[in-house]
């Protein structure tokens, strides 16, 4: 699949294949800016299209719109366990019937591989495609690497690079920087109460 991805949407570690559509989807809300690429069907119509994903020629309803922001938070709860956070049973459950609406079945393309696909329409199965991503990056081991940064306020889809998948923030300039920051000011405050 061809994907076209926003650089700003997938910040300083893009992931690599298919995973990429994952990480731009979880980063569609900012949660540090506060904003969202998906506040409306029309937004979250033209967020598929734009990276090809099968919609078919109905219109979208706001039910569609609720069940992709559900999947999507869900996802980020998924990175964030990546991250070390413990994985709520809600997340699981939205996915399992998000992958259940999106009808995802075992295929063979014309040289005889197996491959997952959705057959569901609209919505599900635009979602179901990124649900097959997701199970790709688990099947060649790049899934833990998509993590959450551990900045509360940012909480932002990066890929974690490092040798031995240690990263923690987006970004060190920024959010690691901050977050030791507030690390020594907390130990700072202890040892002075202390003393």
């Amino acid at each position: 699949m061809e994907l076209n991805l926003e650089p700003d949407q997938l910040g300083s570690k893009p992931a690599p294949g298919t995973l990429a559509l994952v990480q731009a989807f979880i980063n569609t809300a900012d949660v540090e800016a506060g904003t969202d690429s998906l506040s409306s069907t029309a937004e979250l119509e033209g967020w598929l299209r734009a990276r090809g994903l099968p919609l078919g020629e109905e219109p979208l309803v706001p039910g569609d719109l609720e069940r992709a922001v559900a999947v999507r938070e869900a996802l980020r709860a998924m990175v964030l366990a990546n991250s070390g956070e413990r994985l709520g049973p809600e997340a699981v459950a939205t996915l399992n019937r998000a992958a259940a609406r999106a009808s995802i079945k075992v295929r063979f393309d014309p040289e005889g591989r197996a491959e997952l696909a959705p057959s569901g329409q609209g919505v599900d199965a635009a979602l179901g495609v990124i649900l097959v991503a997701v199970q790709e990056a688990e099947a060649d081991g790049t899934w833990k690497r998509l993590k959450a940064c551990r900045n509360n306020t940012c909480t932002w889809a990066f890929y974690d690079g490092s040798k031995n998948r240690s990263g923690t923030w987006c970004t060190m300039d920024v959010c690691g920087n901050l977050m030791k920051a507030r690390a020594y000011r907390r130990r700072r405050a202890r040892s002075l109460s202390a003393t």
